[in-house]
């Protein structure tokens, strides 16, 4: 690993922002991660997909030689 190459630099900036945001609360930072998971999952649940009209997009309106 290249010790202060522009990709270690901007992970080790990310992971300052987000320690500084938690307060450098490992727990709550965890507890967030926690709850985000659980929201996420129960708006997962709550959309009844076989209901949800897809868009049509443009590579759906392509047709293919062949």
């Amino acid at each position: 690993m290249i010790k202060n190459s522009p990709i270690v630099e901007d992970t080790r900036r990310v992971r300052r922002q987000i320690s500084a945001k938690f307060d450098h609360d490992t727990s709550r930072y965890i507890a967030y991660l926690q709850s985000e998971a659980i929201r996420r999952e129960k708006t997962r649940s709550t959309v009844n997909l076989s209901e949800t009209p897809i868009p049509v997009t443009e590579s759906q309106n392509l047709k293919l030689d062949g």
